[in-house]
């Protein structure tokens, strides 16, 4: 897997709680309060996959849980391509946001991201 690293306007390192998820209509919600204990919204909207991963999983074990990645080439976007989930055109994107203070990350696939 080849990832590049994502620079975000707050860091997801340190959390000082477990963040909020909440999926409605396709489009996710990730809330949590940082280091700095400001709170912190990232949302993601048109999102068909996500899921919560251990940091100890062999897909991320390699990487630093307290960062966030965009997978280039990913094989889940061409797996959903490729069912017809998604299509090419849409140019969706696929990240990986470590969350260390918990020890996990949030894989999600999106078309569209904002943060507040």
């Amino acid at each position: 897997m080849k990832v590049k690293s994502i620079n975000l306007n707050s860091s997801t390192a340190d959390c000082a709680e477990q963040p909020m998820v909440e999926w409605s209509n396709f489009d996710l919600s990730v809330r949590f309060k940082n280091w700095m204990n400001e709170d912190v919204q990232l949302n993601f909207f048109d999102v068909p996959h996500f899921k919560f991963l251990s940091s100890d999983e062999c897909i991320v074990s390699d990487l630093s849980d307290d960062r966030v990645y965009e997978v280039l080439n990913s094989e889940l976007l061409a797996n959903l391509i490729k069912c017809g989930e998604i299509t090419p055109e849409e140019h969706f994107k696929h990240w990986f946001v470590g969350f260390n203070a918990i020890g996990s990350f949030i894989e999600v696939i999106f078309r569209d991201f904002a943060e507040k």
